[in-house]
């Protein structure tokens, strides 16, 4: 036995997913704490300490009057006369708003500066702790600096949590593509196949359960088939045995019928003879399918059909004291399997037959339209039952309790239906006044 591959278990591959990314999310915050520090180095960003710095040295000497700052001044201030006018002021609305709060009230805010000139006027400085580009047209076009930074953090965090996601996703879609490839062999019963290694303990325990179904699903079929293989030799041989004694009956009655036998003796010996005959037909055929041979399908003539069919009903219903009546309207030819359909054909025949009482009779007609073709059987017994109407070509179905006879085993509608849906045919049971009524139509006929 090969030896089997090394594999990790699930919970490892999540573990070491989890690693992977957070790793990689580390070397983005290292990569960006470096080029952070480099562009401070460079002269590209102020640090965020700046601010702060410009607001304490504008103040630091107690100046007597305002002076404007250049571009390069960070701190959002405004100047306000007495009244609290703002005489001038670089900041926004929003912020020239915020700087007239905190003027008008008093606050402990670090982060303001407030003095007052010998003139009366008053100068407010809000300043921030935050890099900012060093660049004043920067500053004016883009966001705080670090607002931006933050956000490239940000979206390469998700991009790493995308591209790790992304590659467990594939690794584990590999994986559970083995089960479908298992599942697919097993429904199609390609039982010969090594089993998959998927390099995950729980994927190949699973994979495992899924061998020991396939083993076991082979060692049924493989037994199956050696049965099925005894009951057709069984059958053979049973078949072929039959074909004696019916020879011998069919001999008895040959021998019979060269006496000078009296009319009705003579009638019954006629129908011993064609009874034997269907016997060993039906012998033959079950003799071919045992030994897997299959009747070909050959152009037919229909009023031929209809005619043969005619012959062995009559010897059916005679034998049980039941009128046939026939009619037929059948032109042309169609492409059957005609012994098999005549034993199907015959198998409706005799239900119809079996369930009409002695001096009935039963009627048997062949039809034909434009592009189909039908036979129809009707009877004068007492109907198909509902349970009958539903299920009476289903194979073993017994329970029709209007319809019951001794020798009645669930398998002559069924094999009725086998063949004519293999002749594209539909076979159609229903009541009528008078009894029931089988009604078996095809689409194709050949002028």
């Amino acid at each position: 036995m090969a030896k089997r591959q090394s594999c990790i278990s699930l919970s490892l591959v999540l573990l070491r997913f989890t690693m992977t990314m957070l790793a990689s999310m580390l070397l983005c915050a290292l990569l960006w704490l470096g080029v952070l520090t480099q562009l401070q180095r460079t002269g590209i960003i102020y640090h965020g300490s700046v601010s702060n710095q410009q607001a304490e040295k504008m103040l630091a000497e107690k100046p007597d009057a305002f002076q404007t700052p250049n571009s390069d001044f960070l701190p959002a201030y405004g100047w306000f006369d007495p009244k609290g006018k703002v005489l001038e002021s670089n900041a926004s609305k929003k912020e020239l708003r915020l700087l007239t709060n905190v003027l008008q009230q008093n606050t402990n805010d670090i982060h303001f500066y407030r003095y007052t000139y010998p003139d009366g006027t008053t100068l407010m400085l809000h300043w921030y702790y935050r890099r900012e580009f060093v660049n004043p047209l920067l500053r004016r076009s883009l966001p705080p600096f670090e607002y931006l930074w933050w956000a490239i953090l940000g979206i390469f965090w998700v991009l790493c949590l995308l591209l790790n996601t992304l590659w467990l996703g594939r690794r584990l879609k590999e994986k559970l593509k083995l089960f479908s490839q298992v599942s697919r062999k097993i429904g199609a019963r390609e039982l010969d196949f090594p089993l998959p290694h998927a390099g995950i303990r729980e994927f190949d325990q699973a994979l495992q359960a899924m061998d020991n179904m396939r083993q076991e699903l082979s060692r049924s079929l493989s037994a199956q088939w050696t049965a099925q293989q005894e009951r057709e030799s069984e059958i053979a041989a049973l078949t072929h045995d039959l074909k004696t004694p019916l020879t011998l009956i069919g001999g008895n009655a040959e021998l019979l019928l060269e006496e000078d036998l009296p009319p009705n003796s003579r009638k019954m010996a006629e129908t011993i003879g064609s009874a034997n005959d269907r016997a060993i037909w039906y012998v033959t055929s079950l003799l071919e399918v045992s030994k897997g041979a299959e009747e070909p399908f050959v152009s037919s003539s229909l009023p031929q059909l209809f005619e043969e069919l005619c012959r062995s009903a009559e010897a059916l219903a005679v034998s049980r004291g039941i009128a046939l009546r026939t009619e037929h309207h059948l032109k042309g030819t169609a492409n059957l399997q005609k012994d098999r359909l005549l034993r199907a054909f015959l198998n409706v025949v005799l239900n119809a037959v079996e369930h009409t009482p002695p001096g009935k009779a039963v009627f048997l007609e062949g039809l034909e339209t434009k592009n189909s073709w039908q036979i129809r059987v009707s009877d004068e017994g007492s109907g198909f039952s509902k349970g009958a109407l539903a299920h009476a070509t289903e194979r073993l179905w017994r329970d029709d309790t209007s319809r019951s006879a001794n020798s009645h085993h669930g398998l002559g509608l069924w094999f009725a239906a086998q063949v004519i849906k293999a002749h594209a045919g539909t076979l159609n049971l229903s009541n009528t006044p008078s009894g029931g009524m089988v009604t078996i139509s095809f689409s194709s006929v050949s002028k």
